[in-house]
């Protein structure tokens, strides 16, 4: 007795909708943790961005002579363009940039027993005081450089990174104070930025 049988080889339309369904519910699965990725890299990239321009000024500060006026006491305006640079250089620049960079100049007296000599008392905590008023005898200035985006990107919220560095005064005995505009507060609150 021989059967006529016919094999098939392939795939049956029920059988492709079957596999196209469960496809469908492995991406769905993978879809938000793709997502999660790109907005975790970006975020990276940017953090990345805000703190290299960050360090970057603070170091251009750092180098300068104490007395340079672009270490004079208060908030130092956004140095920032408002555009990106065009990845082609005879183009202008046609993407905003998100990124905002201040700088607050602030001057301090370390707690001495004689304050033109500069000695600290043994056994006591350091304590430095601001010093707002113009005239007075101070040993350094502080200088803290901060980075902000402007507004939240891909739902991720704002990025800000602030640095800070000290600066002696190498004449204390000599050279005085500056009147700081921005007395009160912690910095780059509550004071109107310097233009340069």
């Amino acid at each position: 007795m021989s059967r006529n049988r016919r094999t098939s080889s392939g795939v049956t339309l029920v059988e492709l909708l079957i596999a196209l369904a469960l496809l469908g519910f492995i991406m769905l699965g993978i879809a938000p943790l793709f997502l999660a990725s790109v907005k975790s890299n970006y975020s990276a990239n940017e953090y990345t961005s805000i703190h290299n321009l960050a360090r970057d000024r603070l170091e251009q500060l750092m180098n300068l002579p104490f007395d340079d006026p672009q270490l004079a006491v208060g908030l130092h305006a956004n140095d920032q363009p408002s555009m990106l640079p065009a990845p082609l250089p005879p183009t202008p620049g046609t993407v905003v940039n998100p990124f905002t960079r201040v700088y607050q100049v602030r001057q301090y007296q370390i707690p001495v027993t004689d304050i033109n000599a500069g000695v600290v008392p043994a056994n006591s905590p350091f304590v430095p005081t601001l010093i707002t008023a113009a005239g007075s005898v101070y040993h350094y200035k502080r200088i803290d450089v901060e980075v902000r985006t402007d507004e939240a990107h891909l739902g991720i919220g704002t990025r800000r990174a602030r640095v800070s560095g000290i600066m002696q005064n190498p004449n204390p005995a000599t050279d005085r104070s500056q009147n700081d505009p921005c007395p009160a507060g912690t910095p780059f609150a509550g004071c109107a930025p310097m233009t340069p």
